[in-house]
Formats: structure tokens, C-alpha cells, sequence
């Protein structure tokens, strides 16, 4: 099985050395080409080294899901600009930000800031905030439900192996996490390598993952990549086995600046509480009630507890965390959200382009072919 050589950042430097003196003779030449006497030390001048530039990354991708109108799928655009080395907390990182388009069924973006520590490939982003935002050093650490290039790598650190050992890498047995809570999710992890490949002209490293969570019970196959000169591994793809509804690729790696101002800040990984994931009848008899069997979050984004509640309920809580800070929300949206999800409807919410607040919404109809016929899962 092949394997990677992931190298660090180097430092180049170099150093000028004085002549030596010509033998037999009672003057020497130092470095400036002055005379010096016989007796007289010649003294050593260096320059300093010189760090390699930091090249900008942008990663573009494609991710499709089956939450389109209609259950059909959408695609959605996720770009990440990785703009800044640094040291957060004492360890090497690179801190960035993400743009997300198509999220609201319209031309608007999405933004949230990022800090990827390259020790342990873990991601941590801020709560969503606007594009002028970015400018400032205000985002707060927040949970992320979907991150689609270092989730991998996330999950591995927080169960405290990282994806680029040779355990993981290299290995011919699965690797197994338990009892980790992450990405708005707690339960147990499965992971084990496969062949090398390719994607969009990229090298990648087959990596099968299987789940058994509190949002996700099944496999799913990813194929990671790196960035030799700045340790820096990421998806290149990922897909769901047996289900073609969700997934996403890269669509390429460039090495350019953010397009937007951006001001690079660290953001603190946050240790989420381990809460015990709810089993399939638990979801059974909430569902007979006519109910949504739903996780509650902190301020922070970790899942605190699950609990049995109303179409209506979920609908407020789901339209608060889908729209921007600070909007106040519409119970007359919230009456025909649940109304919607009560006839199998899929949700389709339209939203200001200024303030980001949610106003009004769409009920599709499933069709008979339709693959998401329940309402989306809160994020």
C-alpha cells in the first residue's frame, strides 16, 4: 500500500564563508576583499533564513444533496480560502474562512471563518456571519454540522488518533473511535484505508468510514488529499455507499488569494459534552406521536440532549439556526413550516439579501420518486 510523505514547511538560509588565508603568506584577504593582518580572526557573516512564503489555498467544491424542491437533488457551492499561516495556542495552523452559495435556494452566500490545526488536521469554525464581517475578529467558535473538506480528519482528532498516522494510513485494520461527539453528532467510529486514487487530477487516499451515530448509521467512502509543503490534508470526495443523494467532490485546488477582505483570527476548539446518541426505537415512538425526535444545542453548537417535540417546535428552532443573528422569527412562517412537514413536504425558504432573515416559504410536494420526504435535520 502506497503512502504519502507529508513534509513540513522548510527553511531555506544560506551562509557566507571567509576566504581562507594563502599559506606562507602574512596578510589574508577577508570577506569584503579588505586586507586584515596575519594575527587578526576573520569573522564569520550569515544571513538569517529565510521562511518559504505562505502560497494562499482555495479549495472549490461541488456537493449535492437530495433537499432540493421536490426531494430532487441541488447542488450547492462550497469555496474555502486558507489565506494566513499562524500559531493558535501553540500549534501550527492556517486560518481561512468558507463561502457557501446556493444554501438558500437563491444567489446568496454563506460565510463562517476557519482555523484547520495542521498538527491534527481538526477544523474549527465560527457561527455563520455576513461577508463584512470577515473584515473584523468578532466570530465565535460554533459547532459545524457539514464540514465537507476536514470532517475526516475532525473526527479522527477528536477521538484522538489523526488521519496521516501510519495507524490510520498505513493500516490494514479498522481504526475505531468511540463516544465521539462531533459535527452535531455522538456515537462511534469505523475507519480504515484504501488504495490510492485520483480526483479532478488530484491524488487521494481511499478512506472507508463507517458510522454508527446519532445522524448517521451507514458508510461512507472519502478520499483525501494532500498539500505536501503545508502538511495540510483534505476530502476529495465522499459519497454515501448505497445512497447517491448526498454527496460532493473537489472541483479544484489553487493556490490564489481570497477574492474578499478577510482579517485571520484563531478560533478555539470546543469540547463538546459525549451524550448518549437516542436508538432507533426511541425515533420510532417519537415518530408515531406525530412527533420529530430532535437535538438541542448550546450556544456553541454541541448537541446537549435529544427530545421528542412538535413539528412546530422543530420549525422554530430550525428557522432560527438557517438564518442570520439577531432576525426575529415569524410565527406565520413557523405555522406553515409545520403544516408543510406534517403533509411530507420539502421546505424551501427564500431569504433577504440584506439581513439575512428568513421570509417566507415554499412547500414542495414529494414526488413519487422523491427521496426526502422528512424534514431536513436542524443545523
Amino acid at each position: 500500500m502506497l503512502a504519502i510523505v507529508v513534509a513540513t514547511m522548510l527553511l531555506f538560509g544560506c551562509v557566507t564563508t571567509p576566504t581562507p588565508a594563502p599559506q606562507g603568506q602574512n596578510a589574508t584577504q577577508n570577506v569584503s576583499g579588505n586586507e586584515t593582518t596575519k594575527n587578526e580572526t576573520v569573522k564569520n557573516t550569515s544571513v538569517a533564513p529565510v521562511a518559504v512564503p505562505f502560497k494562499p489555498i482555495h479549495l472549490s467544491y461541488n456537493v449535492t444533496t437530495g433537499s432540493g424542491p421536490q426531494g430532487q437533488p441541488q447542488q450547492l457551492g462550497l469555496d474555502y480560502y486558507l489565506t494566513a499561516n499562524a500559531t493558535c495556542g501553540g500549534r501550527p495552523a492556517i486560518n481561512g474562512f468558507i463561502k457557501a452559495t446556493g444554501v438558500s435556494g437563491n444567489n446568496n452566500a454563506d460565510y463562517a471563518k476557519l482555523t484547520v490545526y495542521l498538527d491534527s488536521g481538526e477544523a474549527v469554525y465560527s457561527d455563520r456571519i455576513g461577508e463584512s464581517d470577515l473584515a473584523f475578529n468578532t466570530a465565535k467558535p460554533y459547532v459545524n454540522s457539514l464540514d465537507v473538506a476536514f470532517w475526516p480528519q475532525t473526527i479522527a482528532a477528536i477521538g484522538g488518533k489523526s488521519i496521516m498516522s501510519s495507524e490510520i494510513w498505513n493500516g490494514t485494520m479498522p481504526v475505531l473511535l468511540t463516544n465521539v461527539a462531533a459535527m452535531q453528532t455522538n456515537g462511534d467510529y469505523s475507519i480504515i484505508a484504501g488504495n490510492m486514487d485520483s480526483v479532478a487530477g488530484i491524488k487521494c487516499k481511499n478512506i472507508t468510514i463507517s458510522a454508527k451515530t446519532s445522524s448517521m448509521n451507514g458508510q461512507m467512502v472519502t478520499c483525501i488529499g494532500v498539500l505536501n509543503d503545508v502538511n495540510l490534508s483534505f476530502v476529495a470526495s465522499a459519497g454515501m455507499i448505497g445512497n447517491q443523494g448526498f454527496q460532493w467532490a473537489i472541483k479544484s485546488v489553487s493556490r490564489e488569494a481570497a477574492p474578499i477582505v478577510y482579517y485571520p483570527q484563531c478560533l478555539t476548539p470546543i469540547a463538546c459534552p459525549t451524550v448518549t446518541a437516542p436508538s432507533f426505537d426511541d425515533y420510532n415512538v417519537c415518530n408515531s406521536q406525530g412527533n420529530s425526535l430532535e437535538m438541542t444545542k448550546d450556544k456553541q453548537g454541541c448537541v446537549t440532549s435529544y427530545d421528542c417535540i412538535t413539528n412546530a417546535e422543530r420549525a422554530r428552532k430550525y428557522i432560527i439556526s438557517n438564518q442570520a443573528p439577531g432576525c426575529a422569527v415569524n410565527e406565520t412562517i413557523v405555522s406553515q413550516n409545520a403544516d408543510c412537514w406534517a403533509n411530507q413536504g420539502n421546505v424551501e425558504y427564500s431569504r433577504s439579501g440584506q439581513t439575512g432573515c428568513i421570509m417566507g416559504l415554499k412547500c414542495n410536494m414529494p414526488t413519487q420518486s422523491g427521496n426526502n420526504n422528512m424534514p431536513p435535520q436542524s443545523g
